[in-house]
């Protein structure tokens, strides 16, 4: 995927800190959806209805505090849906992938900060 693609991922982070983002790709672009976990500023939850709407093969999140990526829980359901995902770390402005076919890619200073 994009530079410009990675970027709308970490935008969108940073107006949902402190929760964390969700949402989904679709077209090369990032749709925010609302988190519907229990506690959104330590976890994501993507509803049934906006799943449906978009029945995306990648997804995205964001980690506003801290300084990990993935979480192994993550990578399960991504490799569960059989979907490639997206993890931002406000932090760091890190942005990491993963995927079945490559595992996790790293890509540092999204935003340049």
């Amino acid at each position: 995927m994009s530079t410009r693609l990675h970027q709308q991922i970490a935008k969108l982070a940073l107006e949902a800190a402190p929760e964390e983002v969700c949402g989904v790709v679709k077209d090369g672009k990032a749709i925010r959806c609302e988190n519907k976990a229990s506690e959104p500023q330590k976890a994501f939850l993507i509803d049934a209805a906006s799943y449906l709407k978009y029945i995306p093969d990648t997804i995205f999140h964001s980690h506003p505090v801290g300084l990990y990526g993935f979480s192994d829980h993550d990578i399960a359901v991504a490799s569960n849906m059989d979907l490639t995902s997206y993890v931002y770390v406000v932090e760091t402005d890190t942005l990491e992938k993963w995927s079945a076919s490559k595992g996790i890619e790293v890509f540092e200073k999204v935003l340049n900060r």
